[in-house]
């Protein structure tokens, strides 16, 4: 069928055209609905029909695309405004950022990495997206713009608007799409570049792009919409109009350098990749009116964290299988580098055979080469935490391909998706695709083993010391004893000395408390919440999970608040199939052998235990997922949490306890007790 572009025509056809891509717009959106599903079905059928009449559908049409359309090749577009690029300071050098401010508030926020849009509003409509470019010029993508998250097609503000934002995705979404593509991109900004400029809309719009803005462009300050002097103000416009903004707060030169520390102790939580921090003045006329050079606006300025590197050797590669049967090959380092704030980097991922194959040349960065064992490597934390080989040179021997899966020793598979080439594991019952499980089974919210990560976890499933079961770990010791197995002698980095810290490790996590005990067992939908819900009802007594389990009953479970038939009839299903399998059954009994469990805090009356209690964090959290948890799990236990210590203030929570913050500094200043995360809930709970 042919594809036109829409007219002024107010034909039949035409008219339920514009008619229903307005519904379907706001149906995919998620804006309100214009009409009810039937009446759109109605008119779906008429509109069809007119089109099989006429022998073409205009390109806005929703029965040629959801909510999208496709392009044959991305135009171009000017920007009305050159989209500028950011001065910069290295981390090293954030001193400057008080003389920078020069007694003027600021607004800080994050530097997203993400691929730079602006986007355009006439009439309350999104009329155009364009990509930064070379910031004068940029690629038409707006057919894919439609389906970001976080940009409305619509707005209530009628006139002229201008913003830029980023269109970002999710460490999470990248690692859905990862595992579909059989890692064909490297990084997330890497992939959501490729997405944004698809051809197809519609293929676009399978992958979630998140999009936060973080410049109005226009209308500017002055103008006669209120409150857009400030940059707060602007950010608090473009919400309004339902448009998500970058996360910012004000600054001044007395806290800056505190808040960089405290934003910088927020990424390993980051939810999106970030490679910075933006500073702008808060006084957008003043701002304005420093003007700009011709590559900056005076107005604002980036601050990049360090971007330090180390040259080391690979000694060895290694190859992981992922949970998809993919095998990544892995760069091991001899000698490890120090990078970051202590961090310790002995390897690092390689991601795929043709990566492995082709890595850019040290000092050469136009070349490439392949990896080989005792070739000389560039590494560095990406985003300060992820550690990446930059570059390579030289070596002596090839990396030669396993041609069986290192950890259940069947044939693997080369094969070539375009011009990647990734090598695969095809068995189904490889125990590598259950390392989802143990890592989730000790990390901390469950049998918490300290040391124990991915890694590690993958060099005892090749030495064959562990499968699929938590008991298997906690019964180590009593099947191989104090002296190092020579299937683990075998690999890079083990020694007797790792393998007691192992074993000291194991040791240390026998304790353990139902509520734990129950998130290890990887129950589908038994999360933290549910966890605690159960520990609860049998009084954090393992007699109690016991007695459930011989024989479950899902009406017990329906009593409890929040829990539903579904959740109810997965934990009640998982009980009956892991009693039923005599394997799964005797290793269950054997972890819980293994284990001692403590008795729960016993609840007050009304169960706030922290009632009258005042709390402060600062820094990084490890226990909990990010800062958010930490302060619901406080405040659902009628405890409060402020953000900046005074004399009301009961604790002040920070796993660096040699601080020098303004928050550790006033702590000390006024005898408030400075406690770690662990020492929290050691003495408080979860």
């Amino acid at each position: 069928m042919e594809i036109r572009k829409m007219d002024e025509s107010n034909s039949v056809q035409a008219t339920l055209t514009r008619m229903l891509a307005d519904a379907s717009q706001a149906y995919y959106n998620g804006l309100p609905a214009t009409m009810a599903d039937a009446e759109f079905d109605r008119l779906y059928e008429q509109l069809a029909e007119a089109e099989r009449i006429s022998g073409f559908a205009y390109d806005s049409s929703p029965t040629v695309h959801v909510g999208t359309s496709a392009v044959t090749e991305l135009e171009k577009a000017r920007h009305e405004v050159p989209a500028l690029s950011l001065d910069k300071v290295k981390y090293e050098n954030r001193e400057k950022m008080v003389s920078w401010l020069n007694g003027h508030e600021g607004v800080l926020s994050w530097k997203l990495d993400g691929l730079t849009i602006v986007a355009t509003y006439d009439g309350g409509k999104l009329t155009q997206a364009v990509t930064r470019g070379d910031g004068e010029e940029g690629s038409v993508v707006t057919h894919n713009a439609v389906s970001f998250y976080g940009l409305p097609v619509t707005v209530p503000y009628k006139g002229h608007m201008a913003i830029r934002g980023e269109a970002l995705m999710s460490y999470q979404e990248f690692s859905r799409i990862s595992e579909e593509t059989d890692g064909l991109y490297e990084n997330p900004r890497n992939l959501a570049t490729a997405t944004v400029q698809l051809y197809d809309g519609k293929e676009s719009a399978k992958r979630k792009i998140d999009f936060y803005a973080f410049k109005l462009v226009t209308p500017e300050a002055g103008s006669t919409e209120p409150g857009l002097n400030t940059e707060t103000g602007r950010f608090h416009f473009m919400e309004s109009c339902g448009i998500r903004v970058v996360p910012h707060e004000t600054v001044n030169a007395g806290d800056v350098l505190d808040k960089i520390e405290e934003w910088k102790g927020k990424m390993p939580g980051n939810e999106f990749p970030t490679d910075g921090l933006v500073f702008s003045y808060n006084d957008q006329v003043y701002a304005d009116s420093l003007g700009s050079t011709n590559k900056y606006p005076r107005g604002s300025i980036a601050l990049k964290w360090k971007d330090e590197s180390k040259e080391t050797t690979i000694s060895d590669v290694r190859f992981s299988v992922g949970r998809t049967g993919k095998i990544t090959p892995v760069a091991v380092f001899n000698p490890s580098v120090r990078l970051g704030a202590g961090s310790n980097i002995s390897r690092a991922s390689l991601h795929n055979i043709s990566i492995m194959r082709h890595m850019p040349e040290i000092g050469n960065p136009g070349y490439t080469l392949p990896v080989k064992i005792g070739s000389r490597a560039e590494i560095a934390l990406a985003q300060m935490i992820i550690p990446t080989v930059l570059s390579v040179k030289g070596g002596k021997t090839d990396v030669e391909l396993p041609s069986v899966c290192p950890i259940c020793g069947e044939p693997t598979v080369l094969e070539k998706n375009g011009d990647v080439e990734v090598l695969y594991c095809k068995n189904t019952k490889c125990a590598a695709r259950t390392r989802g499980a143990l890592e989730s089974a000790f990390s901390k919210s469950g049998l918490y083993v300290k040391g124990i990560g991915p890694s590690a976890i993958e060099d005892l499933q090749q030495a064959r010391l562990l499968t699929v079961y938590p008991a298997e770990l906690f019964a180590m010791e009593k099947r191989f004893g104090r002296k190092l197995p020579e299937n683990l002698r075998k690999l890079e980095g083990w020694g007797e000395k790792s393998w007691n810290n192992l074993l000291d490790a194991v040791n240390e996590a026998r304790k353990t408390t139902l509520r734990r005990f129950l998130y290890s067992l990887g129950v589908p939908l038994l999360g933290n919440d549910l966890s605690k819900k159960l520990s609860n009802c049998w009084g954090g007594d393992i007699e109690g999970f016991l007695k459930f389990y011989q024989n479950p009953d899902e009406s017990e479970l329906h009593q409890l608040e929040g829990v539903g038939r579904i959740k109810a009839q997965s934990f009640v299903k998982w009980c009956k199939e892991t009693k039923a399998n005599p394997e799964d059954d005797l290793m269950l009994h054997v972890l819980i052998n293994e284990l001692e469990f403590e008795a729960p805090m016993a609840p007050t009356a009304n169960g706030n235990f922290l009632t009258g209690l005042t709390f402060v964090i600062t820094g990084s959290v490890f226990q909990y997922k990010n800062r958010d948890e930490f302060k619901a799990s406080v405040e659902a236990r009628g405890g409060k949490i402020a953000g900046s210590v005074s004399q009301k203030t009961s604790f002040l929570v920070n796993n660096d306890s040699e601080s020098t913050s303004g928050k550790n500094k006033k702590a000390k200043e006024l005898g408030i007790q400075v406690i770690t995360e662990q020492e929290f809930i050691e003495r408080f709970g979860r």
